[in-house]
């Protein structure tokens, strides 16, 4: 496997110090059974309960088992990349979007994860993170299908930059799942200082969807990467009973 060479980008130095803080927020490392809240970034309408309206899943109604069968899809923690290491996490425990693309917001029928849980790793020029949740209320694969619908939108903007949609990347059909998904941006990619590739596949079976995030200095190497992990992550995901 070819090592990634070179400086880091500013540009992407200035995306993984962000994500950094992300990672070592204020959780206390609890189990969403012991009481972990949602991220205050995503936060629900405070006039309604209704999980459609809020896009909060109704956690207490959820399967038991599915915290336990989340834990067991996550990748690693170690990865068989040339220069990867993992990044410690404060907590590993974190509600989400499946995608947060096109400035996707939870409600309306867009929901956060139940029971939510990532690991991240960094090189020189390169991040990556897995993530898998819980979607008990509608199939994990509605949730990759929702967010297949919102890759139209061309361009939007969030806390990373300005992202230019670049499309979807064939994945190779990957067995046991329900759908997958991958697609990728360009961030700040008119930036003199140099942009951030980011390339992203989803993939849902029954009630669990896993997301790979894979942020590097050129598109071939996001792709790359992201391609690579899928193939275990979906081994993982399949394996749920």
């Amino acid at each position: 496997m070819n090592r990634i060479v070179g400086r880091p980008l500013s540009a992407l130095a200035t995306v993984l110090g962000i994500l950094l803080i992300s990672a070592c927020g204020t959780s206390d490392g609890t189990s969403p059974s012991g009481g972990r809240a949602r991220p205050a970034t995503l936060s629900a309408s405070p006039s309604s309960t209704d999980p459609a309206v809020t896009g909060v899943q109704p956690l207490y109604d959820l399967s038991r088992e599915l915290e336990d069968q989340i834990d067991t899809v996550l990748i690693g923690p170690a990865l068989d990349i040339d220069g990867v290491v993992a990044v410690p996490l404060q907590s590993p425990y974190m509600d989400d979007l499946l995608s947060e693309v096109c400035d996707t917001q939870p409600g309306n029928g867009v929901y956060l994860s139940a029971f939510g849980q990532r690991r991240e790793w960094k090189a020189s020029d390169l991040r990556i993170q897995q993530f898998a949740g819980g979607w008990g209320v509608s199939p994990a694969a509605e949730a990759v299908a929702q967010v297949r619908g919102q890759l139209g939108c061309g361009t939007y903007r969030d806390r990373e930059g300005l992202h230019r949609i670049l499309g979807e990347r064939e994945l190779s059909r990957l067995s046991g799942l329900d759908d997958q998904l991958m697609f990728c941006e360009v961030i700040d990619e008119n930036d003199p200082d140099g942009s951030t590739h980011l390339c992203t596949a989803l993939l849902a079976r029954g009630e669990i969807a896993s997301r790979i995030e894979t942020r590097a200095a050129t598109a071939e190497r996001a792709e790359q990467v992201t391609r690579e992990l899928a193939a275990p992550a979906a081994q993982r995901l399949a394996a749920v009973s």
